[in-house]
């Protein structure tokens, strides 16, 4: 590989995973050698490529870093597991603690159990279609099923004050923010560890 495209690569595909890395270099490659066949000149054709700056930042919303990749390759079962053992033992201390009085325990018990259904739903969704794609959704979601039942029990509490009705009004679009952070980039993992055939 020459100079200039070389150059322009090691800008381009700069932190990529491997298997992103190998797909792209092949493919501007190609261009490049299609251009100068065109008549261009090397530099003239890799400067048809576009500032690789820009191209970087756009390859990164559509495949995952080497870091990301490796972060979210295997899944974590262990990490699983451990979470569900304490989300039972979360939602087991809040009906041990309003065991006496039963509107108490009205109040605070859905939010924990909302929030344990949400975690055996993610983690059926991973054993049932054990994707890179599951695995990364489910991962950076780990926080969900908690701040979902937090949620709902400020909810169904009386007497709230100015925090608890901000914290009301926020939290949804914050979860809806992190669920669509989660979701592209578990698309990103799962669109480059296919292309290395580990999705």
């Amino acid at each position: 590989m020459t100079g200039p495209l070389k150059s322009w690569l090691d800008v381009a595909l700069s932190d990529l995973a491997p298997a992103a890395r190998d797909r792209m270099t092949a493919e501007y490659h190609a261009h490049v050698q299609d251009a100068t066949h065109s008549g261009l000149t090397e530099p003239e054709a890799v400067a048809t490529l576009g500032d690789p700056t820009q191209v970087n930042r756009a390859l990164r919303r559509t495949y995952a870093t080497e870091k990301l990749a490796a972060q979210y390759r295997t899944p974590s079962r262990r990490l699983w597991r451990v979470l569900l053992l304490l989300y039972v033992g979360y939602t087991s201390l809040m009906i041990l603690n309003n065991l006496e009085d039963r509107a108490d325990l009205l109040r605070h018990l859905p939010g924990p159990l909302t929030g344990l259904t949400l975690l055996l739903a993610l983690m059926a969704l991973m054993k049932l279609h054990p994707t890179s794609y599951t695995w990364t959704l489910g991962a950076r979601m780990l926080v969900l099923p908690l701040m979902t039942g937090q949620w709902i029990t400020a909810l169904i509490t009386p007497g709230r004050d100015t925090l608890d009705l901000s914290f009301l009004i926020v939290l949804p679009f914050a979860l809806v923010g992190m669920v669509w952070n989660a979701h592209c980039t578990a698309r990103r993992v799962h669109r480059t560890l296919k292309l290395d055939g580990q999705a």
